[in-house]
């Protein structure tokens, strides 16, 4: 079943969604899955339409919102902030909490790219059953306030991002979370998954959050695939991934 979803966030934005839910039984574990950078509730080529399909097949019901500013939510792209992702995923959740289909003690919180990024900050906040981070973007931190006051120096606030104009306030909110010290302080089990063929993020990344998590993650790699999963083998391979992870947790 999928249902087609709207929130009010706590700054009183609407929030647009997808639900997708097995069709038999009730209160299931809910995955809340968190889009990267210029990205959207679908992911890139339909990805996490995909995937949460999939998992629907496998009795897990998948929550995917645009973020404020991003597809179909309100706002624009630059009124965006790294603040207000942390806040929209705490407000999806404690939501989808409410929902007769999840089980609001099995509430999975996931994330790609910079989503992973997201998620692996807000997971010490919201506490969520379970944690799934796929190529978590950390990078885009490092060197963050140097690039928006380099560009401000020379009297430029905002950049054109094929269309999308992202502005230099968005690395100096950005800079107030350092990506491992940030992630510090959540103890469930973690699904980590990085392509071999990354060059967005590499491995020395993925070992840096691997090592925070107290022996509770798990670290896999599919071989060739880039940061987006972008082939039919590597789209195979990260739902037998998840579907691994995930079936214990049941």
């Amino acid at each position: 079943m999928t249902k087609q979803v709207e929130i009010t966030n706590r700054d009183g934005h609407i929030l647009r969604g997808i639900v997708n839910i097995p069709e038999d039984g009730t209160r299931f574990p809910a995955i809340v899955n968190v889009h990267g950078f210029t990205g959207n509730k679908s992911g890139y080529k339909s990805i996490y339409t995909h995937t949460a399909r999939f998992l629907a097949e496998h009795g897990f019901a998948s929550v995917r919102f645009d973020l404020y500013g991003n597809g179909e939510s309100d706002g624009e792209f630059e009124d965006m902030t790294f603040t207000g992702i942390l806040h929209d995923i705490e407000d999806i959740i404690n939501w989808t909490k409410t929902q007769d289909f999840a089980n609001p003690d099995k509430i999975i919180l996931s994330g790609q790219s910079m989503g992973g990024y997201a998620a692996a900050t807000a997971a010490p906040i919201v506490n969520p059953y379970a944690l799934m981070l796929m190529c978590p973007g950390a990078g885009m931190w490092f060197g963050c306030k140097d690039r928006a006051e380099a560009m401000e120096a020379k009297g430029i606030t905002k950049a054109d991002i094929e269309g999308l104009t992202f502005p230099t306030s968005f690395n100096h909110d950005l800079f107030n979370y350092e990506p491992f010290s940030s992630a510090e302080g959540y103890n469930g089990p973690v699904l980590l998954i990085r392509g071999t063929a990354d060059d967005l993020v590499d491995d020395a990344t993925c070992h840096r959050y691997e090592s925070l998590y107290n022996g509770k993650c798990n670290y896999k790699t599919i071989e060739g695939a880039n940061h987006n999963f972008a082939s039919a083998f590597a789209r195979a391979e990260l739902d037998k991934l998840m579907l691994e992870f995930l079936t214990p947790l049941k």
